[in-house]
C-alpha cells in the first residue's frame, strides 16, 4: 500500500546532489562543511542510485544558498540538470519518437524523480504549455526549486530539438527577484512573474520534432523500469496531492472531510475510502500539512509561537503546543532554538 507523500519520504536521486555539491564547489564551499551544516549524512552518495530524503536536500539546497551568496543558485543548478541526471526517465525521452512523446512519457513518470510538483500539460490554440505546482510547501526554497526545475526542463526541450528554442514564453508563482534580468539570459526571453502556477509553453509545432536517438525498444525497457520504481517508492496518488494542495490554500482555515470532498466533487464516504485503501485518513493527512506547515514557519519565520498557532487552526497555542511534540517529539520552542 502507498503512503503519503512526506518530508522524510526518500526520493530525490543522488545525481541531483551531486550535481547540486558540484555546483557549490565552484563558488569554494567544500561539500564537507555543506553536509555538516545540513546534518546530512556523506554516505548518501556511496550509492549512485540512492535516494535523498525530502528534508535532507532541502537542508543541503538551504545551506548551498546561504554559503554561495549566489540567489540565482537555481538557475544554475537546473541549468546541469540534464538529460542524463534524471537516470531512467532520461534515457526514456532520449529513446521518443519525438518531443511530444517524449512529453507524454514524462509526465507519466516523473514521480520517479522524486519532484515536488504537480505537472500537468494544456494544449492552448496552436501553442502547449508546461504547468507546474508544489505538491507539498516548499518555504524559502520555492524559488530556488522553481528556477532548478524550469531551468532544466527548458535546457532538455533545447537539446532535444538540437536548437534554440523560438517564441518560448516562461513565468513564475514568485515575485520578480532583483536579478530577473538573469531569467532572460537563460530562456531567451524576459519571465513573467506572480503567475497563478510555474509554466513553459511553446508553439506545438515543436512536439512533431523527431529524436535522433529514438528507439522503441528502449522505451518500452525503461517504461517497465519506471512502473517497477513507482510500485517501490514511497509515491502519492492524484487525490492526495489534490487534497493535500486544497489543505494548503486555506491554511488556519482548513476544511473538514465533508467539505474537501465537495471541494475535490466527490462524497465524503468515497474520500475516506480512497484513503483508506492509501494507508491514511484524512486527519492524517491534515496533521502532515500541518506539521509541515509549522517547521516551514519555525525554520524561516520569526513569527512569535501564538500566531504560527493561529496559522495553523489552533485556537489555542497549548494545543499546538501538543499537537507538535505529538508530530516531533519537541516542544516549537525547543525546535526553534535547535535550528
Amino acid at each position: 500500500m502507498k503512503s503519503l507523500l512526506k518530508l522524510t519520504s526518500e526520493l530525490v536521486p543522488v545525481a541531483y546532489v551531486s550535481a547540486l555539491l558540484d555546483l557549490v564547489e565552484e563558488f569554494d564551499v567544500p561539500r564537507g562543511l555543506l553536509f555538516a551544516e545540513a546534518r546530512v549524512r556523506p554516505e548518501v552518495l556511496d550509492n549512485p542510485q540512492g535516494r535523498l530524503s525530502f528534508l535532507d536536500f532541502h537542508q543541503l539546497a538551504g545551506c548551498a544558498l546561504q554559503r554561495c551568496a549566489e540567489p540565482a543558485l537555481g538557475l544554475l543548478l537546473g541549468q546541469r540538470l540534464n538529460v542524463s541526471t534524471h537516470g531512467i526517465l532520461g534515457y526514456a525521452v532520449l529513446s521518443s519518437a519525438n518531443l511530444g512523446k517524449a512529453i507524454q512519457f514524462a509526465l507519466k513518470y516523473y514521480r520517479v524523480l522524486g519532484l515536488t510538483y504537480e505537472l500537468e500539460l494544456v494544449e492552448l490554440d496552436d501553442r502547449v504549455e508546461l504547468r507546474a505546482r508544489e505538491s507539498m510547501p516548499l518555504g524559502a526554497l520555492s524559488r530556488f526549486a522553481a528556477e532548478g526545475l524550469l531551468s532544466s526542463l527548458y535546457g532538455i526541450a533545447r537539446f532535444l530539438v538540437g536548437e534554440r528554442l523560438q517564441a518560448v514564453a516562461v513565468g513564475f508563482a514568485h515575485a520578480a527577484p532583483n536579478y530577473a534580468e538573469r531569467y532572460t539570459e537563460v530562456f531567451g526571453v524576459p519571465a513573467a512573474f506572480d503567475q497563478p502556477y510555474h509554466r513553459l509553453s511553446m508553439p506545438r509545432s515543436y512536439l512533431a520534432r523527431p529524436m535522433a536517438l529514438a528507439n522503441p525498444a528502449t522505451v518500452q525497457m525503461c517504461e517497465q523500469q519506471c512502473e517497477a520504481l513507482l510500485a517501490s517508492l514511497d509515491v502519492q496518488d492524484g487525490l492526495l496531492t489534490r487534497v493535500r494542495r486544497l489543505l494548503l490554500a486555506r491554511p488556519g482555515d482548513f476544511p473538514d472531510l465533508e467539505s474537501a470532498a465537495r471541494a475535490l466533487h466527490t462524497s465524503g464516504r468515497s474520500l475516506r475510502r480512497h484513503l483508506s485503501s492509501m494507508g491514511t485518513g484524512y486527519q492524517q493527512v491534515l496533521d502532515e500539512v500541518r506539521k509541515s506547515l509549522a517547521l516551514q514557519y519555525l525554520t524561516t519565520t520569526h513569527l512569535p509561537l501564538y500566531e504560527i498557532a493561529y496559522l495553523l487552526g489552533f485556537n489555542d497555542p497549548s494545543n499546538f503546543r501538543r499537537a507538535f511534540k505529538k508530530w516531533t517529539g519537541k516542544l516549537p520552542s525547543d525546535y526553534r532554538i535547535e535550528e
